[in-house]
């Protein structure tokens, strides 16, 4: 018997202009109904998340920050896993000297960057506020950023780049087109949700989650049923139990009605 869902945020729960299906929102209150718990693990700060949890009144820990930030139904920091202040510099200096604007994320939200690129517009787009700042590369920042961001494809250079000089000791991760993020190694959806069902006293046959890109995979490992919508990349479809219908086609709430409740 389910009694946890857990579900990524954009390309999942929200349509492809980050709103929230009829569907999906009556299929989280109806869960909610029957006890059955409910927990966003998204890739969006603090501040972004705030409006989807104050409107379903959800009321367990949230997932954000790709795992590094967990907080509560009050938005309040349970627990944080920040980038070291070394790695944070290297990081910051490398995609600098690449010819990239990068973007930091601080444990209490705000995303920074200093001189501003075209396509982050795309994480505008999900309703993230990001703000010009002198500098990033400051003691501040590198004592307090949970997460380096880039706005760059799959195909870009710098992305193997980055992979190759910092994924040893470093979490690097894809949660879209334009995402390509990169956090402290302990810092994933997965074991956030660990630590998350242990204090629930839920195991991993109780729950299910929802996801389609690839930091969701670590959500996968912790879950009992996974989902994913059609429209996941090819890592998530394989790894998924089932597969739904795509986010803008209610995939989400299809599934909660035809498999959980």
């Amino acid at each position: 018997m389910i009694k946890l869902i857990v579900t990524d945020v954009d390309g999942t729960l929200l349509d492809n202009n980050s709103n929230l299906p009829e569907l999906n929102k009556k299929a989280i209150l109806a869960c909610l109904d029957e006890d059955i718990g409910v927990i966003l693990a998204t890739g969006k700060s603090i501040d972004s998340v705030f409006p989807i949890v104050k409107f379903l009144n959800l009321k367990l820990p949230q997932i954000t920050m790709n795992g590094a930030v967990v907080v509560n139904k009050d938005l309040r920091i349970i627990n944080s896993v920040k980038i070291k202040p070394d790695d944070y510099f290297n990081v910051i200096r490398s995609i600098k000297e690449k010819g990239y604007s990068p973007l930091a994320a601080l444990e209490k939200g705000g995303i920074f960057y200093e001189k501003y690129h075209p396509d982050m517009k795309y994480i505008e787009r999900i309703g993230e506020k990001l703000i010009k700042i002198d500098s990033i590369e400051t003691a501040y920042f590198s004592k307090n950023s949970v997460d380096i961001n880039v706005p760059i494809k799959e195909d870009n250079p710098l992305d193997f780049y980055l992979r190759k000089k910092f994924s040893n000791k470093l979490e690097i991760v894809r949660a879209g087109k334009y995402f390509f993020d990169i956090l402290n190694l302990n810092a994933t959806k997965g074991n956030a949700l660990c630590s998350i069902a242990k204090i629930l006293n839920i195991k991993r046959d109780e729950i299910a989650a929802f996801g389609d890109s690839y930091n969701d995979l670590s959500m996968f490992k912790e879950a009992g049923l996974k989902i994913a919508v059609k429209n996941s990349n090819s890592k998530v479809l394989e790894a998924a139990n089932l597969i739904t219908d795509e986010n803008y086609k209610s995939g989400f709430g299809k599934a909660i009605y035809e498999h959980i409740l």
